[in-house]
């Protein structure tokens, strides 16, 4: 487990505390004539399931007994009830 910093100095996101001199290097970095990359690119939100882009959201009510049930069950498979419902899903559509 990562250990929680109880100081409350400025840091970057890696956790660098921010003293002048770092402020310094930071500010020449970002004046000087060559290119600054602000941060690197990373995708934003969940990997695909299907490694094609992004994967279609599916929302929909349940009554509580057949949710509390799928949150029993999940657990029991120590999967999530997402998981649960996608299965479900692909079993009624092969049927």
């Amino acid at each position: 487990m990562a250990t929680k910093l109880t100081d409350d100095l400025p840091r970057t996101k890696s956790g660098r505390v921010i003293t002048d001199e770092v402020a310094d290097e930071i500010a020449d970095e970002v004046e000087s004539e060559k290119e600054f990359v602000w941060t690197a690119k990373r995708p934003v939100g969940r990997p695909s399931l299907d490694g094609n882009n992004a994967s279609p959201r599916v929302s929909f009510r349940v009554p509580r007994a057949l949710y509390d049930a799928a949150a029993e069950r999940a657990i029991e498979e120590e999967r999530t009830v997402s998981a649960l419902a996608r299965e479900a899903m692909e079993k009624y559509l092969a049927s």
